[in-house]
């Protein structure tokens, strides 16, 4: 079962206000978006902004009957009147907006909108006037395929388009039957399956996150509708807040393949992070120095090592006491049964943890060590890409806390053990 995260701005539900520059902009933009919010009870509003003079009341029509295949009302769709291809983004049509949303007493959390990386004049002109009307909020920013400047499109949230939302998405979209042609012009599966590859998904949606100051309350729950391994993993731990990477000390006895595989593994996960988080939540310190400790007390952290080359990692594994620890010389021994996994040719071992702080209310502890320096680097590319293992992600989905001891053999993680811990309701 997917993790229950709780909601920081104390509402059942998020409101979203999903904006086109035309009729069917949205349904090719964000319609598996719209379909989740509806499904997850969140209040979705569509506003589209322009008019075409030559079939006006037959593309609002489209657009309303789109809308209600989607979940949305047709009450909860409203329509700017701008004349197609003349959206200029100015203090006029700003102002248009701003009291429209005044008269229905709407103050969205989420807006949902063109990116700026779109060559239509119309879309860039929607994603200006969004900015300019709204404040305290956060904005997921979505391509259409048929004008999408992809060179320069980087987005970081990524919604599945899995069968039961395509089949919904694709009925939207045939309600547009005056734009047929413009909408098949180039392939929809195929650039939907060109972001899926970014996020390990089939087939996806993908939005750019822009995050106005004050709007943090909506920040995490936003980040949460992502589909992603990546996300799915990393969001009990990063929230709307920062996580702090505190990596082991140098040795006397580090030798350069050790350096090598450290540094190959940090490198992974801060690019994981540049690529798919925004904004850019990692901190590092070194596990011995002074801010390691002050980090770990006030927020989540990721350890990285056992108890002998981490002291973060030791004072945690003190206070936590988890089944399997890395002893030394260097072996995964089980606390409980004596069961011992130690290094040796094919295949190496090491676990990945996520267990609630003991130091920090509301905050994680992400743990990863090995017997060698090879598998604790096979956990941290874990931790950078979880969709690489899918056995592995799958387990720390269904528990929001747990201990999961892995084998590795020629770059494959396998599950050996999994250990919930007590906050999850298992046993230790």
């Amino acid at each position: 079962m997917p993790i229950e995260l709780p909601d920081p701005t104390g509402r059942a539900g998020l409101r979203v206000l999903a904006i086109g520059a035309h009729p069917d902009d949205v349904e090719i933009g964000a319609a598996a978006l719209v379909t989740k919010l509806r499904e997850q009870g969140h209040e979705v509003y569509v506003l589209v902004l322009t008019d075409d003079p030559a079939c006006c009341d037959t593309r609002r029509a489209e657009a309303t009957n789109a809308a209600a295949e989607m979940g949305v009302p047709a009450d909860r769709v409203h329509f700017g009147g701008v004349e197609q291809g003349y959206l200029r983004g100015d203090i006029d049509e700003v102002r248009l907006v701003r009291e429209l949303m005044a008269r229905l007493d709407l103050r969205p959390d989420v807006v949902v909108t063109h990116t700026w990386a779109d060559s239509h004049n119309d879309h860039g002109a929607a994603y200006r006037i969004a900015h300019a009307a709204f404040r305290d909020c956060v904005f997921l920013h979505y391509s259409t395929h048929v004008s999408s400047e992809i060179s320069h499109f980087r987005p970081t949230v990524f919604v599945e388009v899995t069968p039961d939302r395509l089949l919904v998405k694709d009925r939207a979209l045939k309600c547009y039957h005056s734009q047929a042609s413009r909408i098949g012009r180039h392939d929809l599966t195929a650039y939907e399956e060109l972001h899926g590859r970014r996020a390990r998904l089939d087939r996806a949606e993908a939005f750019e996150v822009g995050l106005q100051y004050g709007a943090t309350d909506a920040a995490r729950r936003t980040v949460g509708l992502s589909d992603s391994p990546f996300h799915r993993f990393w969001l009990p731990a990063v929230g709307d807040g920062t996580v702090t990477l505190l990596y082991e000390p140098p040795a006397d006895g580090d030798t350069p393949a050790t350096s090598r595989h450290r540094n190959a593994a940090r490198d992974a996960l801060r690019q994981a992070f540049v690529d798919l988080w925004s904004p850019y939540p990692l901190r590092e310190h070194c596990a011995d120095a002074d801010e390691a400790s002050a980090a770990a007390r006030r927020g989540s952290v990721v350890t990285v090592g056992g108890p002998d080359s981490n002291p973060v990692a030791r004072e945690c594994q003190r206070l936590d006491a988890p089944v399997w620890t890395l002893s030394s010389p260097r072996c995964l021994e089980n606390r409980v049964s004596g069961a011992r996994l130690a290094a040796g040719a094919p295949r190496e071992f090491g676990y990945v943890a996520r267990r609630a702080s003991p130091w920090a209310a509301g905050a994680t502890v992400v743990g990863v060590a090995g017997v060698s320096d090879a598998a604790t680097r096979a956990g941290m590319e874990f931790l950078a890409d979880p969709g690489r293992a899918p056995e592995v992600a799958r387990i720390f989905d269904e528990h929001p806390w747990a201990q999961v001891v892995y084998g590795v053999e020629a770059g494959e993680l396998r599950v050996v053990d999994v250990q919930p811990s007590t906050a999850d309701g298992g046993d230790r």
